[in-house]
């Protein structure tokens, strides 16, 4: 693999995304997409399952599996995330994308925080980073996600003119990551397939932003109970954790 830090210059000042292949094996991402198929099914005879358009969000995986668990810490992105957010980072979400037979593309845009904000948009620090999990290969049919190279330093919402000139369809086989700088302009391509195209989404944040998700959504006690000291971090635990001592000691002790 390449040195961390020409892979952080890509996406800060080239690209704005790379490809890292072979993160999950063959094996690890077929489960992966065979539990998030699951879990959508169970959500979906709920009415819990986000479903807009053929396309379909299944949230809170962090809590539905210890392969996700596992793949929201990975050793080899992690590295890349604190070089660029902070060893403090924070998890914004993660979730399962579910792209059904002839689902449209989501349509071109930047990611949270960056569309809530004024444009034009801030350069430094940068404020997320995304992980696009590659859970079957993604070819040129089946919806894989397209960005618009370089676009991160643009700091401006799309320019769908531009965006349709410029975009390059990311093509991969089935556990590759990529990490993109949350001011790219991405969209995804259209599913033409007869099969859904199964991804999950990692948004990381430096400790300042607001996660676009509740961390604690969908909880489960057992996975906070062995959860690594990294999870309980990317999770804000820490921070929640030092918030409750505080307002303890506070109460018991008064203001210092």
């Amino acid at each position: 693999m390449e040195a961390i830090s020409t892979l952080v210059d890509e996406i800060l000042h080239g690209k704005g995304y790379v490809l890292i292949p072979n993160v999950l094996s063959v094996d690890q991402a077929a489960e992966a997409r065979s539990l998030v198929l699951k879990l959508a099914d169970l959500e979906r005879q709920t009415g819990k399952l986000f479903v807009h358009e053929q396309k379909e969000r299944l949230y809170g995986l962090v809590y539905k599996g210890e392969i996700f668990e596992q793949m929201v810490q990975h050793p080899v992105i992690l590295p890349f995330l604190e070089a660029v957010l902070g060893d403090d980072m924070l998890l914004g979400d993660f979730s399962a994308h579910i792209l059904a037979p002839g689902a449209a593309s989501m349509g071109t845009h930047v990611d949270y925080p960056y569309w809530a904000m004024k444009p034009p948009f801030p350069a430094k620090p940068v404020m997320m980073l995304q992980t696009i999990w590659m859970l079957e290969d993604f070819t040129e049919t089946n919806g894989a996600t397209l960005i618009a190279p370089g676009t991160q330093t643009s700091c401006l919402p799309p320019d769908l003119i531009q965006f349709a000139e410029t975009a390059e369809k990311i093509i991969g086989k089935a556990g590759s990551i990529v990490i993109s700088h949350g001011l790219c302009w991405h969209d995804t391509a259209p599913n033409l397939t007869s099969e859904p195209r199964v991804s999950i989404l990692g948004n990381y944040n430096p400790k300042f932003i607001h996660p676009i998700q509740d961390p604690m959504r969908d909880v489960q006690q057992a996975v906070i109970d062995r959860a690594t000291p990294k999870l309980k971090q990317l999770l804000g635990l820490e921070f929640q954790t030092s918030l409750f001592n505080n307002v303890k000691r506070i109460r018991t002790q008064g203001w210092d």
